[in-house]
């Protein structure tokens, strides 16, 4: 008895802010990924190593009525994403390890039950969804579908720091700042399939979160930004991560050849994932074995 999944991590978040009085995100699934794979086993160790994933898993089984499976089943899990910078590298965790209980019991999926679980688990971000949506990430209760994913392309300025995600969304921080104003932007950006528009909310987002997590570094990021032609900075709101956003990947090898050093940032590529490569990320593990070269 054997299943395996995979799913994407994501760059931090378009926008987060409050909106209509409700704490919440917009992500977009991008190219690299975890997979987990879980297996029979009569003496399971090797998902003690992944307390979150477990606890999700436990959570799952015992809603199905399968309490006491999970003393026979162990966990490997196997990722391509940066922990603890913003890259919702826990969210892709917990994705996965419930689209490989699916396939190890045979079950259909249920948006609901994967909002809940996660969210018991910890603040889940919005790449739990096929299409781009408004998430309270906190509490799972307020989602709004709001168009499809968009293809575009980053270049990564990924940081040293390690966030942890419970530990920072229990801080006492400073509210998060409204962003009715910036949903209206993103929301007719989607529709009109402009993405300097939605660049230009996902940068506005990211200025407003410095009250709450101090970039240092944006001020040189935007400058490169401009010197490049990209359109905007997409960032982990509680993390250490930012990107530039471009419309096509000729304009980020560009930037790539003419980039200098940042100190202490790793820069690589990366690029968002549409409803049809998140579907076969899902469902074809080749895809995973393929991004690992």
């Amino acid at each position: 008895m054997k299943a395996a999944a995979s799913y994407p991590g994501s760059i931090g978040e378009m926008i987060q802010g409050n909106f209509n009085g409700k704490d919440i995100l917009i992500s977009c699934p991008v190219n690299f990924f975890t997979r987990v794979t879980l297996f029979e086993s009569n003496c399971p160790v090797f998902k003690y190593n992944y307390t979150k994933s477990m606890k999700f898993m436990n959570n799952i089984l015992e809603k199905w009525s399968y309490a006491g499976y999970e003393k026979n089943i162990d966990m490997v899990i196997t990722s391509q994403i940066p922990r603890g910078k913003g890259f919702a590298s826990s969210t892709a965790d917990l994705c996965a390890t419930y689209y490989a209980l699916l396939k190890l019991f045979n079950r259909s999926f249920n948006e609901e039950e994967l909002i809940k679980s996660c969210i018991q688990v910890e603040p889940t971000d919005s790449i739990i969804f096929n299409s781009m949506t408004i998430f309270d990430y906190k509490e799972g209760v307020f989602k709004e579908n709001i168009g499809e994913y968009i293809k575009f392309y980053m270049l990564v300025f990924e940081g040293s720091k390690i966030v942890n995600t419970v530990e920072f969304n229990n801080k006492e921080l400073k509210p998060l700042s409204s962003v009715d104003d910036l949903i209206k932007i993103f929301k007719n950006g989607l529709r009109k399939k402009s993405l300097a528009d939605m660049a230009l909310a996902s940068t506005e987002s990211i200025y407003r979160n410095q009250i709450r997590l101090k970039y240092d570094v944006l001020p040189q990021i935007m400058k490169i930004k401009t010197s490049t032609g990209g359109l905007g900075i997409i960032g982990a709101h509680s993390g250490d991560a930012l990107a530039i956003i471009y419309e096509d990947l000729e304009a980020v090898d560009r930037s790539v050849k003419s980039l200098q050093n940042i100190h202490s940032y790793k820069v690589y590529k990366l690029e968002t994932m549409d409803k049809n490569e998140l579907y076969h990320c899902i469902q074809n593990e080749r895809l995973f074995e393929d991004a690992l070269g």
